[in-house]
């Protein structure tokens, strides 16, 4: 069951895509706003697996919620509706999952589900097997096949190392910032792991493979869903990382 909080100023259309997704799809609508004014500060409170923001809204428009959320650390993705498409290119540069044209209609919350059943990570067991190979040792490298993989940013393939290395445990989001942005300010680095981690899912949707993210409380565990072959050391005495340089992977194989 998705949790979702619609954010539209037109109050007949609200209502009808509240029962529109709880009617046809596996979706529990925990919030409704005709304001985002009045949304603001109720979406940090509530636990959700989705926004479905309108787009045209007065005084505030849905993108500048969107990105006042992601700069405020809520890492959340974002289904934009809107009666025009020229905000299309605007909407997927603050975490938006999907982009759909008012008003919505039964195809359109399964098309959702499925997306969000993507973008998290699960359901994939029913699709074909796909793995990536995992080099952890010397001349560290990920690949699908025999391509490399083509991180967004730096930063993303360094939290899937991270991450991959802390499999199944969780990771406090404080312990994260600590070891991958030490020397950023708070306010700056939460909205960094939150796009981060954004970002890493939607490659990993992209890539077709199943590994998941999970948000726990104050932390996140990462699974990998059998989907990861190691391959073995080409040097014995390689070490964990050794071409990437990442401090936090020394102080791991070091034990410090």
């Amino acid at each position: 069951m998705w949790k979702v909080i619609i954010v539209e100023d037109e109050k007949p259309i609200l209502g009808l895509h509240a029962r529109l997704l709880e009617s046809y799809g596996p979706f529990q609508v925990v919030g409704l706003f005709e304001s985002p004014f009045d949304a603001l500060p109720e979406i940090p409170k509530l636990e959700v697996d989705a926004l479905l923001l309108d787009i045209e809204m007065p005084r505030m428009t849905g993108l500048q919620l969107a990105q006042t959320l992601v700069e405020s650390g809520i890492d959340v993705p974002v289904i934009f509706t809107t009666a025009h498409q020229q905000y299309a290119v605007q909407a997927f540069r603050v975490q938006a999952l999907d982009y759909i044209l008012k008003p919505m209609t039964p195809n359109i919350v399964k098309q959702l589900d499925e997306r969000l059943q993507k973008y998290y990570g699960q359901k994939q067991k029913l699709a074909p097997k796909k793995e990536l190979l995992v080099q952890l040792y010397g001349e560290a490298h990920v690949k699908k096949g025999e391509n490399p993989i083509k991180w967004p940013t730096r930063i993303t393939e360094e939290l899937f190392y991270y991450f991959l290395l802390h499999e199944n445990k969780l990771c406090l989001k404080w312990r994260i910032i600590d070891d991958l942005w030490p020397h950023v300010e708070e306010k700056r680095a939460l909205p960094n792991l939150y796009n981060t981690i954004y970002r890493m899912r939607q490659l990993f949707m992209e890539l077709g493979v199943p590994i998941a993210i999970d948000r726990i409380n104050d932390g996140y565990m990462m699974s990998t869903n059998s989907s990861i072959v190691f391959e073995p050391k080409e040097k014995s005495d390689a070490l964990l990382l050794e071409s990437k340089g990442y401090l936090w992977a020394y102080r791991l194989e070091s034990g410090i």
